[in-house]
């Protein structure tokens, strides 16, 4: 039987890489903030895009819709959060900041970017911007490769 090596793989460091940072992330906002990870990825995707669907804020942090629900309503519950009736489908929610959330965007943000800075210590900006190109090109090569995917699904003879 043929095994995979994958202590050379490029993707498996970009994974490692990205777990540990998300740790940490986890760590201190826990630590600092109170906030679990999918409360403060909300937060952030909300506060690029205020009054998403359920739908489009499991797609922007991640994770399955059903897996969603009880987060929203815990979130909803402490006042992070508050649904509301699309304005042209009413058996949709969006999704919006209320300005308890508002008032902790900054607080994350300056948490993000202080870890950003310890994480890349050592690193020059020409580094990080051809690491930042390298993954854009790697996943570029990937959504394309799923999008042929599901095209080629929704083909039927």
């Amino acid at each position: 039987m043929r095994k995979l090596d994958i202590s050379n793989s490029l993707a498996m460091s970009v994974f490692l890489a990205s777990k540990s940072q998300e740790r940490l992330a986890e760590l201190e906002m826990k630590k600092q903030l109170g906030l679990t990870p999918s409360q403060w990825k909300i937060i952030l995707a909300l506060n690029i895009s205020d009054g998403l669907t359920q739908k489009e804020l499991a797609d922007k942090i991640y994770v399955d819709g059903s897996t969603l629900v009880p987060i929203l309503d815990k979130m909803e519950q402490n006042g992070l959060i508050e649904r509301r009736a699309d304005s042209t489908d009413r058996r949709i929610n969006r999704i919006f900041l209320t300005s308890k959330s508002e008032s902790t965007v900054d607080s994350i943000i300056l948490i993000v970017l202080q870890l950003r800075k310890m994480i890349y210590m050592g690193l020059s900006e020409d580094q990080i911007n051809s690491a930042r190109k390298i993954l854009d090109v790697m996943t570029n090569n990937s959504d394309e490769l799923i999008s042929s995917f599901k095209t080629s699904e929704q083909v039927t003879p």
